[in-house]
């Protein structure tokens, strides 16, 4: 459902610092949220959709980014990840990325789209 391999090291997001703690399962911090939800109401979508989200946070930390020649606009540098999110979210992927390389601004009383440098987007 969330597109999530089972090695950590994909998701740059999470991987960065202790990825075990001793004593520590993972499998049953999770079944306890699971049913931690259960207790508190969750429907079975808005558990899904908790789980989706943060599976696509993971996936986030993957998207990549370049540079356009000689210019300061940045592009997507592959989409794969990036597709993953979209699906995950229910969004257009090319309207995500679109969002991210040139987001619209409002400036004054009107809104513009202004180009973004890696950096910006990362």
């Amino acid at each position: 459902m969330c597109m999530l391999t089972n090695d950590i090291y994909d998701y740059y997001n999470v991987s960065q610092g202790k990825i075990t703690i001793p004593g520590m399962d993972d499998g049953e911090e999770f079944q306890l949220t699971d049913q931690a939800f259960d207790i508190l109401g969750f429907t079975k979508e808005e558990k899904e959709n908790v789980y989706k989200i943060t599976a696509s946070v993971m996936h986030m930390g993957g998207m990549k980014f370049k540079q356009r020649g000689r210019e300061e606009q940045a592009e997507p540098d592959g989409t794969e990840e990036g597709d993953r999110v979209s699906k995950l979210l229910g969004v257009d992927s090319q309207q995500l990325y679109t969002n991210l390389v040139k987001p619209r601004i409002k400036v004054g009383n009107e809104f513009v789209t202004q180009g973004r440098n890696v950096n910006q987007v990362c």
